[in-house]
């Protein structure tokens, strides 16, 4: 989540000397945690089939809409291969293949968790939705999902039928890397 720091001007307006850098916040002018408390839980979800998925939000995610995934021999069916964002290998997995669920007619795309060398993609159903998981969301009841997902679920959420898993990607994709 994006955070706003400003500095509040008491003094009339500040010196405007061109080129001169412009000094760090010394004031938050509002706090965001509160605003998360008052408003519910914000994140960015996506959908493989029918299982919905809390992208992380201290994660970078990034959606790649014609990416080119490229095949490597001798390797289990759910590795879809590996593609290059910005001249880094990416591994991508097929949660589709992996989890015997049937692909969307309409196409998928690409989420790239992560940057670097821990960055991992899969492909999704359509575009993250940001949603707000009130706390009356959040449940206590195991959602009919695969257990290698809720191996490295952290908390569900129900909202309008669905059941949504905030989960550690980073350990999910480390595991599934180990059997590769």
């Amino acid at each position: 989540m994006s955070t706003v720091y400003a500095e509040r001007q008491i003094d009339g307006l500040p010196d405007e000397t061109p080129g001169q850098d412009l000094a760090p916040a010394t004031e938050l002018l509002f706090d965001p945690e509160m605003v998360e408390e008052e408003q519910g839980l914000s994140r960015h979800t996506v959908r493989v089939g029918n299982i919905g998925l809390i992208l992380p939000h201290d994660e970078v995610s990034e959606l790649v809409e014609k990416a080119i995934v490229y095949d490597l021999p001798n390797t289990r069916p759910w590795f879809a291969g590996i593609t290059s964002i910005r001249g880094n290998m990416i591994p991508v997995f097929d949660l589709h293949a992996l989890f015997s669920i049937e692909l969307p007619a309409a196409g998928r795309r690409l989420i790239v968790v992560g940057e670097d060398r821990t960055a991992a993609a899969f492909w999704v159903e359509d575009f993250p939705r940001l949603l707000v998981f009130a706390d009356e969301d959040l449940t206590t009841a195991e959602p009919a999902i695969p257990s290698l997902i809720r191996e490295h679920a952290h908390s569900y959420f129900l909202q309008d039928g669905q059941a949504w898993v905030e989960w550690d990607c980073k350990s999910f994709f480390a595991a599934l890397g180990e059997k590769v």
